[in-house]
């Protein structure tokens, strides 16, 4: 879900929100509303309904007022699965998801457990594990071990430990269905095609031999596209509720619907996405380049996103009716321009923003490319900027 996400245009002054946020939000929303209407027994937030751990409070009311209290008045009880954004690196710091542990139907599991429901006159047993950042890895590994470990070991270690508890809870149910809960990559896995993955470096992950057999299905968290991998047991995301990222522009958005009476266990429910089209126009061999760049852009453009990338030889930009190109621009519902200079047979970027955390990005890439800890830097300062930001 990512409430809480900063997206730095079409902010409302008063709030300080952007449109787009509202787009996730929205999408959240109409997915409680279904759950109302169709009865449902248990709605399971798989990790990652905030951006960070500690989000405005202006997002938390946003949730409790369209999500968590109408599910509640329903009777539908809550489980909130701590994801990668939301769980915090000490399990003694507090978090946004922990201001609804006073609601009766709502429970949040911030650390791995295992849980009985009845469903459809069904026993279903949950194994559900939430993102342990790989720091609170080592202290389990450290803990089972007694003793220190070193970088070298607690990465096999730590996904040993997790394979024996999975496994071990698993045979220990006695119900007659059996699902995992998790937000984890899992290898193989699709990723977004972008340069903000999901999935970061030395972050800790799952191979298909840690999930037990046993089980009957194994929904996971974390990676935003919608996918199954075909196995035993079968592993499916559920992806973003929205389109978060350009990477994700054709993916299909949507929630599972769990069942015991369907014969796939599981249904993929589609929520509307904001349409957001890419457009490539390359102008190093034309006599009328903003002619071509405005006949490249679709009529119809209305409350659409819209990213247009222009390969331009060095020095003709500043030919190229600029205003013509935002005037035809401006009715979409949010556009981007990229400029791609071919500077002595070379390719250079020249972006032009007003995101502050895509002008932070650049900073960094251009600044720090070779420094030892740059995507530290990167993860870290852009996780304070969007504090500052909210």
């Amino acid at each position: 879900m990512h409430e809480g996400i900063n997206f730095g245009y079409r902010v409302d002054a008063a709030t300080g929100i952007s449109d787009r946020a509202l787009d996730l939000h929205n999408n959240f929303a109409k997915a409680a509303r279904y759950a109302i209407e169709n009865n449902a027994a248990l709605f399971i937030i798989l990790g990652d309904l905030f951006d960070r751990t500690h989000v405005s409070p202006t997002f938390r009311e946003l949730v409790r007022k369209d999500v968590i209290e109408p599910l509640g008045n329903s009777k539908i009880k809550v489980w909130m699965i701590a994801g990668n954004h939301d769980q915090p690196h000490s399990s003694a710091k507090s978090t946004s998801l922990d201001d609804y542990r006073g609601y009766e139907h709502v429970e949040v599991f911030r650390k791995p457990a295992v849980e009985e429901i009845q469903l459809n006159k069904k026993s279903i047993g949950c194994i559900i594990m939430p993102y342990l950042h790989p720091e609170q890895i080592v202290k389990l590994v450290q803990k089972k071990e007694n003793k220190e470990v070193g970088k070298e070991d607690w990465y096999a270690l730590g996904r040993k430990l997790i394979k024996e508890w999975m496994k071990r809870r698993t045979e220990e149910l006695d119900t007659d269905l059996k699902i995992l809960f998790a937000h984890y990559y899992v290898e193989g896995a699709k990723l977004r095609e972008t340069a903000h993955p999901e999935v970061l470096p030395g972050e800790f992950s799952f191979t298909r031999d840690m999930i037990p057999k046993e089980l009957n299905l194994a929904v996971f968290g974390h990676i935003h596209l919608h996918q199954s991998l075909i196995g035993e047991p079968e592993v499916v995301y559920t992806g973003a509720i929205e389109r978060i990222d350009w990477g994700e522009r054709e993916d299909e958005k949507g929630f599972l619907i769990i069942d015991p009476d369907f014969p796939e266990l599981w249904n993929f429910e589609p929520l509307p996405t904001r349409e957001m089209i890419k457009i490539n126009v390359d102008i190093t061999d034309t006599q009328n380049p903003t002619k071509e760049i405005l006949e490249s852009i679709p009529v119809d453009i209305k409350e659409k996103m819209i990213r247009l990338e222009i390969r331009v030889n060095e020095g003709v930009r500043k030919k190229i009716e600029e205003y013509k190109i935002s005037e035809r621009l401006k009715a979409a519902f949010h556009y981007e321009v990229k400029w791609k200079e071919e500077i002595e047979g070379k390719t250079g970027f020249a972006e032009f923003t007003m995101n502050p955390l895509e002008l932070f990005e650049s900073f960094i890439e251009t600044n720090y490319s070779t420094h030892a800890k740059q995507k530290e830097i990167l993860k870290e300062g852009g996780e304070i900027l969007r504090e500052v930001l909210s």
